[in-house]
């Protein structure tokens, strides 16, 4: 199958906000390392690509922002808002490559005979039907597969109005060698095929042209229930990876393309903690890889004990955001997961371990369905009396989980509704015990709370 080409695309974030925390396709890639080892030739188009070399001296810039770590801000072109958010007071925006340098990547393109497009954010379909129209357009009668967490969480809203010939639900690297095979009348001997994430290839991180920072995942799915996530839903089970594997792809990455920032984006790192991540951090003091790591996924309190808390100071960890959600005992309760004591034995850790409790971001949810204004409230005031950093994490309603049952009994949200609205940057403004003015004023109460810190004060 060595003669087919097979074109990979990232596509555009289409939101009110977006930043690059260490962003890259990493199914997509997967895939594309899977097809590969099939014998296919495969590019890549990563329109969230802050490095792509078309952008350097765009609007008189030398080269893409960047901050410490590597995080940054990407291109944005403002659009004319949707229907949906016309009432909303943000600008919308295509964030990522420019859409003529996408065209013009499109046409550089030789012989494409399939291709195959993620989606993030059920909310960002835009992107992803924009996508799809160019590529129909430059490469009519090319056949395209959607695959990821929009088309698997909304499935039949993709298969109805993306414009893709497949959707894929679920994970993809045997379901995108089966159609291709339809596609070409071919038949892969699956005989050999990886059952487990251990024995896949790397993702094709070799697809582009610089690598500043790269995500690392030791686990896929999530042991949990948590009534807003779906991650369960993406991934029906949890399987951890080896460590001492995880550990060879970092040394890999930090040697060959000298990456020295690893962002770990795991659902549930911590989970058996002893056994695989604190495994993985002796395997990297061991080798002495000097990196750097950043956690922008929550962390559970619950699993990191004093030693732990060492090891992570120890292997250069500089980013680390901790799970907290709500200081409602029943919320609590609900999903968990998280307790007050969790958390603040947590942050006792981490001190004892050398940080300073301001450098330690915890996630507080707002927005949450049947959430009043003194349960956000007393979360943020717990959290900065904590000594900690409050980091506000906006509910966003996503359908097949828990509360999406809630969502739609409580605040009149119908299964046809614009997904749109889900956004986790609007759908607060748009629920009656929040909007606009309360979800400002939480915003504006955390800012105040942070500077209070850094200042060394704190408000009781």
């Amino acid at each position: 199958m060595s003669d087919k080409h097979i074109l990979l695309i990232n596509p555009w974030i289409y939101d009110v906000a977006a930043y690059d925390l260490w962003i890259k396709p990493v199914g997509l890639l997967t895939i594309g390392g899977v097809l590969r080892e099939y014998g296919y030739k495969i590019s890549l188009i990563d329109c969230l690509d802050r490095y792509h070399p078309a952008l350097s001296g765009l609007n008189g810039k030398c080269a893409p922002k960047s901050k410490k770590y590597g995080t940054g801000k990407f291109y944005r072109q403002k659009l004319e808002k949707p229907p949906a958010l016309k009432d909303v007071p943000r600008y919308y925006c295509r964030y990522g490559l420019p859409l003529d340098i996408f065209i013009q990547e499109l046409e550089k393109q030789s012989s494409v005979d399939a291709v195959l497009i993620t989606s993030g954010m059920t909310y960002w379909y835009q992107g992803v039907f924009k996508a799809i129209e160019v590529v129909k357009s430059k490469l009519p009668g090319v056949p395209i597969l959607l695959g990821g967490i929009y088309a698997t969480l909304c499935t039949e809203h993709a298969i109805a109005f993306s414009g893709a010939d497949y959707v894929v639900k679920g994970l993809g690297e045997k379901k995108a060698l089966e159609i291709l095979d339809d596609v070409f009348g071919a038949k892969t001997d699956f005989s050999a095929f990886p059952e487990k994430q251990d024995d896949m290839p790397l993702p094709a991180y070799d697809l582009y042209d610089h690598l500043a920072s790269l995500p690392i995942l030791t686990s896929r799915g999530c042991p949990f229930r948590c009534p807003f996530c779906a991650s369960h839903l993406l991934v029906d089970k949890f399987e951890q990876r080896d460590p001492k594997k995880v550990a060879d792809e970092v040394e890999y990455y930090s040697k060959a393309y000298s990456v020295k920032n690893f962002a770990f984006w795991d659902d549930a790192l911590l989970v058996n903690q002893k056994q695989h991540f604190s495994v993985f951090l002796k395997e990297i003091l061991k080798r002495r890889i000097e990196t750097t790591f950043h956690t922008p996924n929550g962390l559970q309190p619950r699993e990191l004990d004093s030693e732990l808390a060492v090891l992570m100071a120890k292997t250069q960890f500089r980013t680390i955001r901790l799970s907290y959600e709500s200081a409602d005992p029943r919320r609590q309760k609900e999903m968990g997961k998280v307790s007050d004591d969790d958390l603040l034995c947590a942050l006792a850790n981490l001190e004892s371990a050398g940080y300073d409790r301001r450098q330690i971001e915890v996630y507080v949810m707002i927005g949450l369905p049947e959430q009043s204004v003194d349960e956000m409230m007393r979360t943020i005031l717990f959290v900065h009396r904590a000594g900690a950093r409050i980091s506000l994490a906006s509910y966003s309603p996503i359908p097949g989980t828990a509360y999406w049952q809630l969502v739609k009994s409580k605040y009149d949200y119908r299964d046809d509704s614009d997904l749109l609205l889900t956004n986790n940057s609007i759908f607060p403004l748009k629920t009656p015990r929040i909007g606009a003015d309360t979800f400002e004023k939480m915003k504006q109460l955390a800012r105040t709370l942070n500077n209070a810190l850094d200042q060394g004060k704190q408000i009781s």
